[in-house]
C-alpha cells in the first residue's frame, strides 16, 4: 500500500512526489532507490512533494526529507494554515484518523528548525502555479495544478470539523474528505509534457473543483502529456473524460499502483475495462501476491467476530520505470509489475 514517484530533472538533480515504505523496512523507499543507483540524497533531492494527506501517499516522507537536506518541500496551501497545525500537534486527534498527519507534523518540525538555521520554508501551492523553471534542464517546467479555491477551501473546513468534534469529545472523528487538497503536478520536457494525476477526484456538477477546475483555468499549461500517472489507484470517482480529449497526447504512457486497504480494491477490473477504451495498454506496478498462510480456525473465528473485514496484504511491492530515449518512452519494470 502506497505510491512513490521518483523523477529525474536533469543535470543529476532528482524530484519525490509522495511516499512510501517497503514492508519490513523503514526506509523510504524514494531512498533505497536513490542510493541503488549511487546517489547522495542530500546532494541530488531538490523538491520533496507531498500531493495529499493520506497514508499511502506519505508514509516515510518526514525521513525523506531529512534526508534530503537540500530540498524545498511543496505541499497544499490548507498546511500552512493554524487550524492543520492544531490537528497535527493533538496526537489524541490526529492518530485517530490518519497516520499520515503525523508524517506532516514531523515535517512541519523539520521545515521550522531548517527554517532558524536560515533553510527554506514551507513551500505551499495553488492551481496553476509553477514552481520550478530551468530552461536547460531534462524538465524545463514545473506546475502545480491544483487544488483550486474552492478544493482548497473545501479542505479547510474539514480540518476546523474535525477539531470541533474533537473539543465537543464527538465519540467518533470524521474520515479525512477524499481528497480535496490533492496536487496533480505538470511537468514540462523538451520531449513533451507528464501529467502527475495525484488522487484529484472528479465532481462532474460543478466546474469549480476537481478536474474541471484544472481544465477550465485560464493560465493553466497548454501542452499535451505524452506520459499519464494514473489518479487515484485508477477508481472510476478521479476519471474525468475531459483529461484524455484537452490534457494527453493520443495513446500516452499511462502508469497507476493499486490500493487494498480498503473493502474494495482498486482498480476493479470495470475501472480497467474503462481505462482501456481510452488507451491500448496500462502499465501497473504491482500484480504479484506473496503465498497466503493457512490460519487456525479459532483465529478466524476471533477476526471474524471483531472486525469489519479483514484482508491480509499479500500484493508485493513493485515499480515501473519510464525513461525517453529519441523522444520515445522506454517502459519496463520489475517481477511484480504488469500490463493491464
Amino acid at each position: 500500500m502506497g505510491e512513490c514517484v521518483v523523477i529525474h530533472l536533469g543535470n543529476g538533480e532528482w524530484m519525490i512526489v509522495d511516499s512510501c515504505v517497503r514492508t519490513g523496512s523503514k526506509t523510504p523507499i524514494a531512498i533505497e532507490y536513490l542510493q541503488e543507483l549511487g546517489l547522495d540524497v542530500a546532494e541530488s533531492v531538490k523538491s520533496v512533494v507531498a500531493t495529499h494527506w493520506h497514508d499511502d501517499h506519505v508514509k516515510g516522507i518526514s525521513s525523506l526529507l531529512q534526508e534530503a537536506t537540500n530540498a524545498r518541500f511543496y505541499a497544499a496551501g490548507v498546511f500552512r494554515r493554524d487550524e492543520f497545525l492544531a490537528v497535527s500537534q493533538r496526537r489524541h486527534i490526529a492518530s485517530k484518523f490518519s497516520s499520515g498527519v503525523e508524517e506532516l507534523a514531523k515535517v512541519r518540525a523539520i521545515i521550522a528548525q531548517r527554517k532558524e538555521m536560515g533553510g527554506g520554508a514551507l513551500e505551499t501551492v495553488t492551481a496553476v502555479q509553477r514552481i520550478s523553471a530551468s530552461p536547460n534542464r531534462a524538465v524545463r517546467e514545473i506546475w502545480a495544478l491544483s487544488p483550486s479555491a474552492e478544493d482548497a477551501e473545501r479542505g479547510f473546513e474539514h480540518i476546523a470539523s474535525i477539531i470541533d468534534s474533537a473539543l465537543g469529545k464527538a465519540a467518533r472523528l470524521p474520515s479525512l474528505p477524499p481528497n480535496d487538497v490533492s496536487v496533480v503536478l505538470h511537468l514540462e520536457t523538451a520531449a513533451g509534457g507528464i501529467l502527475l494525476g495525484g488522487d484529484l477526484e472528479h465532481h462532474p456538477s460543478t466546474r469549480a473543483r476537481g478536474w474541471h477546475a484544472v481544465l477550465d483555468h485560464p493560465g493553466r499549461p497548454t501542452g499535451a502529456s505524452t506520459l499519464y500517472k494514473i489518479p487515484h489507484h485508477g477508481s472510476h470517482n478521479a476519471d474525468c473524460p475531459e483529461i484524455w480529449q484537452h490534457l494527453l497526447e493520443e495513446e500516452p504512457v499511462c502508469v497507476l499502483t493499486p490500493f487494498e486497504r480498503g473493502k474494495t480494491p482498486l482498480p476493479r477490473p470495470s475501472d480497467v475495462d474503462r481505462i482501456r477504451t481510452q488507451v491500448g495498454r496500462v502499465f501497473v506496478t504491482s500484480t504479484r501476491r506473496y503465498a497466503t498462510t493457512r490460519r487456525d480456525r479459532a483465529v478466524d473465528k476471533v477476526i471474524n467476530e471483531t472486525t469489519r473485514s479483514f484482508r491480509p496484504h499479500t500484493l508485493q511491492m513493485g515499480h515501473i520505470q519510464a525513461r525517453m530515449v529519441n523522444k520515445e518512452w522506454i517502459v519496463r519494470g520489475n517481477d511484480a509489475a504488469a500490463i493491464l
